[in-house]
């Protein structure tokens, strides 16, 4: 979504990469993160915030400080134009590294060819790629997979209710693609939570080759650590 009102910039020293947080929802890890900005006049901040949809957020509830030059804001749930149905048979082979992507995330303590693999699948992401959005949605190697899965994993809930939960997870990710292909230069991105923030860090990461900073904020003591693509 663009809004004429915010700042617009053609490069900046940090992309700063926001889901559900600065500068449209208050408080701790949104004052955390205004603090990060004004405590760094030195440097310049590009801001991409991923939200749900509009009506979820109001105006924004912090002023941007003057060395943010840049704000980008993406609704991940909002309506959005899809591919024309069609019949897509799938590529066996990508549908293979896709497969093989989700064992790494998985089990990564014997799978450690995830970065790989994850390199493999992006360029397949776009339009016309044997990972593309109409693949996902349309494809027969697609619908194979979520059955295979639903089988293997879930028992419990219907798979009407899987299927469709699958769908709205995983369509966000080509439109994070998107954006990772369209963001204005940086000399270092910094993701302050995994989800879906984390994965366009590792998109514009594998995209542009500079530095990605992951600070995950609080304790979580059930939570592993899975280290699928490396630290800068």
């Amino acid at each position: 979504m663009k809004n004429r009102n915010f700042p617009r910039a053609q490069s900046a020293d940090i992309g700063l990469l926001l889901e559900g947080t600065f500068p449209y929802v208050a408080g701790g890890v949104s004052s955390w993160v205004n603090q990060i900005i004004r405590g760094f006049p030195q440097y310049t901040f590009a801001l991409i915030f991923i939200g749900s949809r509009p009506e979820d957020y109001g105006d924004l509830k912090y002023a941007l400080p003057d060395n943010v030059v840049h704000l980008e804001v993406h609704y991940l749930n909002s309506k959005h134009d899809l591919p024309r149905v069609r019949q897509i048979k799938g590529d066996t082979k990508v549908f293979a590294d896709v497969r093989h992507m989700h064992e790494c995330f998985r089990f990564p303590a014997t799978h450690q060819d995830g970065l790989e693999t994850f390199r493999k699948l992006i360029p397949e992401m776009r339009e016309g790629g044997g990972a593309g959005l109409d693949t996902f949605l349309y494809g027969e190697e697609s619908w194979a997979f979520i059955k295979e899965k639903y089988q293997q994993h879930c028992s419990d809930p219907s798979f009407v209710d899987y299927f469709w939960s699958v769908r709205s997870m995983h369509a966000p990710v080509w439109m994070l693609a998107e954006i990772a292909r369209n963001f204005i230069p940086v000399r270092a991105f910094h993701t302050v939570s995994t989800g879906y923030a984390g994965l366009l860090g590792a998109l514009l990461k594998e995209r542009t080759g500079c530095p990605l900073i992951l600070s995950e904020h609080g304790i979580y003591t059930k939570e592993r650590k899975i280290d699928l693509f490396g630290s800068s």
